[in-house]
């Protein structure tokens, strides 16, 4: 019998915390859950700690070179035998109850993915945080009760999300169909994940209980010139995901509006990370991106839908 939910868990040196993660999940007695982890070359013994739990629930995958957290999750999504699956990351925390809903959410209709809002806890803090600003305000427009049925036209702000892949359980054969991928840039490989999921969906249901508690590690690090450089790579994550809107015509046409929003508010978010030496690079970069913007587009913006977004995309590429 197919377990409910494969909970996919991509791994690099998560030894500290992936005990605690696959305890939680193989205590969840329903809906029945099996792991997939799929270790992306740790060398801090991270994949023989999953093994030695001996449990036939636990699938473990080993990478011998380090593939990135998308690719990880590309392979986990082939060997996942659930009706289900679920992206998690493995310093997170599962709400169990939020999973069980989700199942039996996605058993009574006839929705692709139940999508969940997330919070935050900052390392060792006993206080939690919401989502962003962005965020809570799409979910409060959209989700005014417990539990509702929509699709993307209906609620097209969803695209503008956090592109976090824990917050969201997905009907797995029809994900397989639709040629669901994660991108594989070492970091921002979830955006594409993320349209994809609702470009796909023929059906969204909005369940409003948390799934999961992102842990941000306390304090943090100074941002580092290698991390700055690999912060470059969110551009070719968009060009990744805009090239499957490309394949889209129809959707692209029409979520336009939502799709460029985001790409200016992800831009402006990552150019406060940057250090100066990698600035320039990162604009030239984003500059050619945004001269993929079809024309049709760019007019129904200036004309109709959008014109200040209109004005504010000519601005960042003429920049």
């Amino acid at each position: 019998m197919r377990p409910d939910v494969s909970v996919i868990i991509p791994m690099h040196n998560a030894a500290a915390t992936v005990d605690r993660l696959v305890g939680s999940l193989l205590a969840i007695d329903a809906p029945s859950v099996e792991v997939v982890v799929v270790d992306d070359a740790s060398t801090d013994g991270s994949a023989d700690r999953v093994d030695a739990t001996g449990d036939p629930r636990v699938v473990v995958e080993r990478f011998t070179t380090n593939r990135g957290a998308g690719i990880a999750r590309n392979r986990g999504l082939e060997l996942a035998t659930g009706r289900y699956a679920l992206f998690f990351d493995a310093d997170d925390e599962i709400h169990p109850s939020s999973l069980a809903a989700a199942v039996t959410g996605l058993d009574e209709t006839s929705a692709d993915v139940a999508f969940l809002p997330y919070r935050y806890r900052r390392g060792h803090a006993s206080t939690f945080e919401g989502m962003n600003v962005f965020d809570l305000a799409a979910w409060g427009r959209y989700m005014p009760t417990g539990r509702r049925l929509t699709h993307l036209a209906e609620a097209p702000q969803l695209l503008g999300f956090s592109s976090y892949p824990w917050n969201k359980v997905l009907r797995t054969d029809h994900y397989r169909r639709a040629g669901l991928r994660f991108g594989g840039t070492p970091v921002h490989n979830d955006i594409l994940g993320h349209w994809l999921t609702l470009l796909d969906a023929d059906g969204i249901l909005l369940l409003d209980q948390p799934l999961c508690t992102h842990i941000v590690s306390a304090g943090g690090r100074n941002l580092t010139n290698r991390e700055s450089r690999a912060r470059l790579s969110l551009v070719e994550a968009l060009d990744e995901t805009y090239t499957e809107l490309e394949r889209r015509p129809e959707k692209r046409s029409r979520y336009a509006q939502h799709y460029w929003d985001f790409v200016l508010r992800v831009g402006g978010w990552a150019t406060t990370r940057l250090t100066p030496e990698v600035v320039d690079e990162f604009n030239l970069k984003m500059h050619r991106h945004l001269l993929r913007m079809d024309l049709g587009d760019y007019a129904r913006l200036r004309l109709r839908r959008d014109p200040l977004l209109a004005d504010l995309v000519l601005r960042r590429a003429l920049a």
